[in-house]
């Protein structure tokens, strides 16, 4: 088992050109794992390639709501989900903070290319990774119509309220909380109101690094940072979280 395990970062971004392979190697030394996420095809497809060359690095594959304009041809997500390497499907969901309330033609794209992703993890049994924001409404109403169908998820980078995530954990959903928690109180109710057995911990890395490293690009390490404020809202030791949030991803995710 890992010390702790990142479930959400981007190590195929731009922001990590520079120093990569070091990056990845400092992270796997330490003891932690992570899963490398895509965002897009292309994106999804070096997200793999890197968790291909380490053990202990996993991916996901999906198109987040921010490139739908690329369109999603299933057929081309399908070949590489298929890897063993690939542990979940996403980042994908609703994104309606950039867009209009009415511009209801961009919802629905967005809420169309959802559905196609959805179809992706209940045909390959994997977990969906679910980006959400300005639009928990919307996606719980579509989560809930597959409420018997075993779907499963996580919703990455938790925004929403505590009455949100007391839905998503009753269709057994998890929830996961990244460094904003560091310096942002707002986030206590959710996280003192989240069973721990529901709860896992990211960086979406390279960005919005926890209050100890601000200013510098986040790394999967800083997910510990995480995981120390989870354990002091909730009163509870750092050993306690680190260990439950790791076997919840181990056994989520399936990365054994």
């Amino acid at each position: 088992m890992p010390k702790l395990v990142d479930i959400h970062c981007h190590l195929d971004f731009p922001e990590f050109d520079e120093g990569r392979e070091e990056v990845i190697e400092r992270t796997l030394k330490s003891g932690l794992w992570f899963i490398n996420v895509g965002t897009y095809l292309e994106d999804s497809r070096k997200a793999l390639k890197t968790a291909q060359n380490y053990s202990g690095v996993f991916s996901s594959v999906g198109l987040h709501p921010q490139y739908v304009k690329e369109g999603f041809n299933i057929g081309d997500y399908e070949q590489i989900a298929r890897d063993g390497k690939v542990v979940a499907i996403g980042e994908c969901g609703l994104d309606y903070r950039r867009i209009s309330d009415r511009d209801e033609w961009a919802k629905k794209q967005q809420k169309d290319i959802f559905k196609e992703q959805i179809k992706l993890s209940m045909e390959f049994g994997k977990p969906l990774m679910i980006h959400c924001r300005d639009a928990h409404a919307d996606l719980l109403t579509m989560l809930k119509f597959h409420s018997n169908d075993n779907l499963r998820g996580n919703i990455h980078f938790f925004s929403g309220t505590v009455d949100d995530a007391r839905e998503y954990l009753a269709m057994g959903f998890k929830i996961s909380f990244a460094g904003p928690i560091t310096y942002d109180g707002s986030y206590d109710e959710v996280i003192k109101a989240v069973p721990l057995e529901s709860m896992m911990i990211e960086t979406d890395a390279p960005f919005v690094s926890p209050a100890a490293y601000r200013g510098k690009r986040c790394e999967p390490m800083y997910v510990e940072e995480v995981a120390k404020k989870i354990a002091e809202v909730k009163g509870l030791s750092f050993e306690e979280v680190a260990k439950q949030t790791t076997e919840n991803a181990v056994n989520f995710f399936k990365l054994r």
